[in-house]
C-alpha cells in the first residue's frame, strides 16, 4: 500500500477498505495496527479508527485477546443470505405493486439515474448505497414496517459480500441497471407477480456475479 498523504482518518479508512476490496488484504487476514501504520506512513490513531469503522460495517471482526480480522464468509452463507433476501424482497414487491404511487415510481427512476451516474464515476461505495436505497424504498413502499426492517438488515449483509468480492469494478456498465428498470416497469403496471419475478431474476443475477470463479480469491475457494 502507498503512503497516505496527510493524516486524514477518512483517507486511511478508504485506503484499507480499498485494499480489502481489491484483495490486497485477503479474507481472514489480521489487521495489525503497527504494520498498517508503517505501510501507510501514518500514526496508529487513524488506523485504529479505520479498523473500528470497518468493524461497524461488518467487514472486520475483532476477537478478544487476538485482534481484528477481515471476515471470511462461506459460499453457503452468501447463498443463504441472498435466498432469504430474495424471498422477502419478492413479498415487498408484490405488496408495493398494488399501492405504489406515481411519485414513488419517480423516486425509483431518480435512484437508477443516480446509480448510473455514480457507477460511471467508479464511486463504488456510493453505488452500493444507491443500489441498496433502491431496494429498501420498494420495501418501504409496501407499507409493512417489519418487512422493511428485515430487508434493510439483509441489504447491509449482502453489501458486505459485494465489497469483499468487488464484482463490478471491471465492468463498463452497471449490471443492475436493466434489472432495476424491469422492476420499475412491473411496479408501474401494478402487476404483483411480474414485479416479484423481476426481483427474483435480479437476485439470481447478483448471486451469479458473486459465484463467478475468476472473481473469487484463491483462499476463498479452499475454505
Amino acid at each position: 500500500m502507498e503512503h497516505v498523504r496527510g493524516n486524514s482518518e477518512d483517507a486511511v479508512y478508504q485506503k484499507i477498505k480499498n485494499a480489502i476490496r481489491k484483495r490486497y488484504i485477503r479474507q481472514g487476514s489480521q489487521l495489525v495496527e503497527g504494520s498498517l501504520a508503517h505501510k501507510l506512513g501514518v500514526s496508529r490513531t487513524p488506523v485504529r479508527s479505520a479498523i473500528k469503522r470497518l468493524e461497524a460495517e461488518g467487514l472486520v471482526n475483532s476477537i478478544p485477546n487476538r485482534g481484528a480480522f477481515v471476515i471470511t464468509p462461506t459460499l453457503q452463507e452468501i447463498e443463504e443470505t441472498f435466498f432469504v433476501r430474495g424471498h422477502l424482497e419478492q413479498m415487498a414487491a408484490r405488496l408495493s405493486a398494488t399501492i405504489i404511487t406515481p411519485g414513488q415510481i419517480t423516486t425509483l427512476e431518480e435512484l437508477i439515474k443516480l446509480e448510473h451516474e455514480v457507477f460511471n464515476e467508479h464511486d463504488f461505495d456510493e453505488y452500493y448505497i444507491v443500489n441498496d436505497t433502491f431496494h429498501h424504498k420498494i420495501a418501504e413502499f409496501s407499507g409493512n414496517g417489519v418487512l422493511t426492517s428485515y430487508v434493510g438488515e439483509l441489504l447491509d449483509r449482502t453489501r458486505i459480500f459485494l465489497i469483499l468480492f468487488d464484482p463490478f469494478s471491471k465492468l463498463s456498465i452497471s449490471p443492475s441497471l436493466e434489472d432495476h428498470k424491469a422492476i420499475i416497469a412491473a411496479l408501474a403496471e401494478h402487476n404483483p407477480e411480474k414485479a416479484a419475478e423481476a426481483i427474483a431474476t435480479h437476485i439470481r443475477s447478483s448471486v451469479n456475479d458473486l459465484e463467478t470463479v475468476d472473481l473469487m480469491p484463491d483462499d476463498y475457494l479452499s475454505i
